[in-house]
């Protein structure tokens, strides 16, 4: 699962997963992901995949931006965090399919938008329906990264659903329970 929301639904969304699924938890620290230049946010960032593919090995992995904002009043430089952020996301996602996840989620519409096209390599899916009624879809890639290829991706916007909104997509995904 990969979270980059940092909307307050989506943190009470993680909160309730925290509690029904147990899971590793790797963070990408925004504020030092920053202080790094590009080849520190690159190795950074391959770490961060490293550890997310041993773990899930025997763990679901919760790979999510650190919660805190960090804002500017300049607009370009705003838009060059966001996109060195969603570049470390996605170069994270990238290097987790070494784990060979069964599934991949993606929470918030840029983290999904990003973790799809430059993590997964998806150039083109098939849309296999909705797990929740206009709000979260359920796509296979047909063309991408081999080791994407035909894995289930979840695309869930970050501010949508109820509390249990999360836990309940990862339970469905797990064939368990849920809403």
């Amino acid at each position: 699962m990969v979270v980059g929301s940092h909307v307050g639904r989506t943190s009470r969304q993680l909160a309730a997963l925290r509690e029904r699924v147990p899971l590793k938890e790797i963070e990408v620290d925004v504020a030092a992901l920053l202080a790094r230049d590009a080849e520190e946010r690159r190795a950074y960032a391959a770490e961060a995949g490293a550890a997310a593919a041993q773990a899930l090995r025997d763990s679901h992995v919760l790979v999510l931006t650190s919660r805190g904002l960090v804002a500017t009043g300049d607009r370009d430089a705003s838009l060059r965090i966001a996109r060195d952020v969603s570049a470390a996301v996605a170069a994270v996602a990238r290097s987790a399919l070494d784990g060979n996840p069964a599934w991949v989620l993606a929470k918030g519409g840029i983290t999904s938008h990003e973790v799809a096209v430059d993590g997964l390599g998806i150039r083109r899916a098939e849309v296999s329906g909705q797990l929740f009624p206009g709000m979260v879809s359920l796509l296979r890639p047909r063309s991408a990264d081999p080791r994407a290829l035909g894995k289930p991706y979840v695309v869930f916007a970050g501010n949508v659903g109820d509390d249990d909104a999360l836990a309940d997509v990862v339970a469905r995904m797990d064939g368990t329970t849920g809403g």
